[in-house]
């Protein structure tokens, strides 16, 4: 089975040393191929501009996307980068587009060590994504409260860039989504 994932820079796996990431654990957990297009920086609306081409020129069988973080931090002129309203319609818009094709899930964005104010925004949107999740019938992971709550995480992102853990924060996300309930009906079905 081949899988894209969609998303930022932990989607990525930046900070891994292996280079595996949540992404690459979870594939070798699993067994299956793992199409990773997660891009540092990115924000909903830059998945929005990019998803579907790469999605179509790759031709995986399910589609998986997480992202969040970056809409959620401040611009020079202390604005959030991506208001609430247009990431909300862009994961929307992603949802209803890409549900169309493949199966979808959506994991919930990743919180900042760091960045106190940014990571309550990004917990407010792992909660918005459950309801347009529900609403839009897409499967939902939402991990962002067990990665914010663990010293792993905030030790390894602290002891980096801020943001960013090493290999036991990108484990400890794998493990979250893998006992998930919701990936595994998703994954199995």
């Amino acid at each position: 089975m081949r899988i894209g994932f969609f998303g930022d820079s932990f989607v990525a796996g930046i900070g891994d040393p292996s280079g595996k990431g949540w992404v690459g654990r979870l594939a070798e957990s699993h067994g299956f191929t793992a199409i990773n297009r997660g891009v540092g920086g990115d924000t909903s609306t830059d998945v929005l501009k990019r998803w579907r081409a790469e999605a179509e020129a790759e031709e995986p069988e399910r589609l998986v996307f997480s992202f969040g973080a970056n809409d959620c931090l401040l611009t020079e002129r202390k604005r959030i980068t991506v208001g609430q309203v247009d990431r909300l319609k862009n994961a929307k818009a992603i949802m209803m587009a890409a549900r169309a094709r493949w199966p979808v899930l959506f994991i919930s964005p990743l919180p900042i060590a760091d960045d106190a104010a940014a990571t309550n925004r990004i917990g407010e949107m792992a909660r918005q994504l459950a309801t347009v999740a529900q609403i839009n019938g897409a499967a939902y992971v939402n991990v962002f409260d067990a990665v914010n709550t663990s010293d792993v995480w905030r030790q390894e992102a602290l002891a980096a860039d801020g943001a960013h853990p090493a290999a036991g924060g990108y484990s400890l996300v794998a493990d979250l989504v893998k006992n998930h309930p919701v990936w595994q009906a998703w994954f199995q079905g």
